[in-house]
């Protein structure tokens, strides 16, 4: 099915499993536990304690939004995964500043292997592009450090505006700064891009918005939910699937000087 659409389309992109992953975290957190507290956590516990400290965190993310927030959330988060790690019935004893050291140290983010070529592909292209994620403060650092943030007009997280996906608020929020510089667009030109079916593809499209699944074959979710795309909502594996999924129709080659007057067709991939 395709699926014509007229005038410019912003892309709205959701940052963790879409954009950026935590870089092998629980094998990090075994290395580091080791290294620090001279424990040797076996990785199927280790992985289970994590997914506790990662449910708290998403939580709580909401509220930590200044730098001292943030310190707190992750002491907090320390807490948590050594409480969880004792409730494996393994005689740990470390100190929460061990703890906090340990997590501290294992959260390091990466970019997926095809994002930057994908947005560098989308910007030339002549698409805007922005970040709207469920995150704590730290997100637009984050993204500067992997140096990803030059490719979009702007970086929101949830704890800088007060709400979270999948409340409508937020997406209202993301298009409110999309007017800033596209003051006539409307909201079914813009397509939000996540890999959550609940928190992504549902609120973007009651909003009147297109959406993008992304389901990548190692997608990790601490809560193990799970969704059938049962909409015809088109999905892609990987972000190198949008060049072929947004394909342009322009008739007047000049229109390509202005990015608001693009005409382009959306291919739904069954």
């Amino acid at each position: 099915m395709i699926v014509k659409m007229s005038r410019v389309t912003f892309l709205l992109f959701d940052a963790y499993g879409t954009l950026v992953e935590l870089d092998n975290f629980y094998e990090r957190l075994q290395r580091s536990f080791a290294q620090n507290a001279a424990f040797e956590i076996p990785l199927d516990a280790m992985r289970r304690a994590a997914h506790r400290e990662m449910r708290h965190y998403i939580k709580h993310s909401l509220r930590a939004n200044r730098r001292d927030e943030c310190e707190l959330l992750r002491t907090e988060c320390a807490q948590v995964l050594a409480d969880a790690l004792r409730e494996e019935n393994l005689q740990y004893d470390f100190s929460p500043a061990i703890s906090y050291r340990v997590l501290d140290a294992s959260i390091v983010f990466r970019a997926y292997q095809e994002t930057r070529e994908t947005l560098l592909q989308l910007l030339e292209r002549g698409f805007s592009m922005g970040v709207l994620s469920n995150w704590d403060g730290r997100l637009p650092q984050v993204l500067r450090d992997l140096e990803l943030d030059g490719f979009f007009d702007f970086v929101v997280s949830s704890a800088q505006v007060g709400y979270e996906k999948p409340d409508a608020r937020f997406f209202e929020f993301g298009l409110q700064k999309i007017r800033i510089s596209h003051p006539q667009i409307e909201t079914e030109n813009c397509i939000y891009i996540g890999d959550h079916w609940g928190k992504d593809v549902v609120p973007s499209r009651l909003m009147g918005m297109q959406a993008i699944w992304v389901v990548r074959n190692q997608r990790d979710f601490t809560s193990g939910e799970t969704a059938t795309n049962d909409e015809n909502v088109p999905q892609v594996s990987n972000l190198r699937d949008l060049i072929p999924l947004l394909d342009f129709s322009t008739t007047d080659k000049s229109a390509q000087r202005a990015p608001d007057e693009h005409r382009f067709e959306l291919r739904i991939q069954n």
